[in-house]
């Protein structure tokens, strides 16, 4: 799309500007690598990254006018980032299940220099990020790797502020709980 069309589409049938194809991109170098990172983590090992941001971004662009118009536009591209994980998990998910198609590994958007031992800490952080539900781990991911706000949080997922600490609450029982798990099964196993 060139600069000419992408204008013409960020705008509305009176012609007025709602939002330009620059203030999108600006959005992008803002929030890209934190929103990659977000749906590595939501999206889980069945889905890419870039795919999904790439998504994010294209849905942005046609969402002008209902971007020009929120509070917090960080919170809004998170609400929509985790909308679109969540779709494309449990479809990568169904995918899987009838064998129509095997996911090949991405790599993990750190370094691809990390140690070992931080590649199998980063495993098992996904592997207990899939065992929560969407709503538990979407809270997660967006409070305590992402740092947002539980307001922003509320915002992005259009549920409750209390719904997002009872939410992480239960998360983190359930991350602390799996985390102990899958340790004392690594110690089982080193044991051998």
């Amino acid at each position: 799309m060139n600069g000419a069309s992408a204008e013409r589409a960020l705008t509305g049938p009176d012609d007025a500007a709602l939002c330009t194809a620059a203030d999108v991109r600006a959005l992008y170098l803002e929030h890209a690598a934190s929103l990659r990172l977000t749906l590595s983590r939501l999206g889980g090992p069945l889905v890419d990254p870039d795919d999904l941001l790439q998504e994010v971004f294209v849905i942005a662009m046609r969402n002008c006018d209902a971007l020009s118009r929120v509070q917090s536009r960080r919170a809004w591209l998170y609400g929509v980032a985790t909308k679109v994980a969540a779709t494309r998990r449990r479809g990568a998910r169904l995918r899987q299940m009838l064998g129509l198609a095997v996911a090949e590994q991405h790599a993990a958007p750190e370094s691809p220099h990390r140690t070992l031992e931080q590649r199998e800490a980063s495993q098992r952080v996904q592997a207990i990020l899939s065992s929560l539900s969407e709503a538990k781990r979407s809270a997660f991911v967006l409070y305590e790797l992402q740092g947002l706000k539980g307001e922003e949080i509320a915002e992005a997922l259009s549920i409750p502020l209390k719904t997002v600490w009872t939410r992480l609450f239960h998360a983190r029982r359930e991350f602390e709980k799996e985390a102990q798990r899958l340790e004392l099964i690594e110690t089982n196993r080193s044991a051998r």
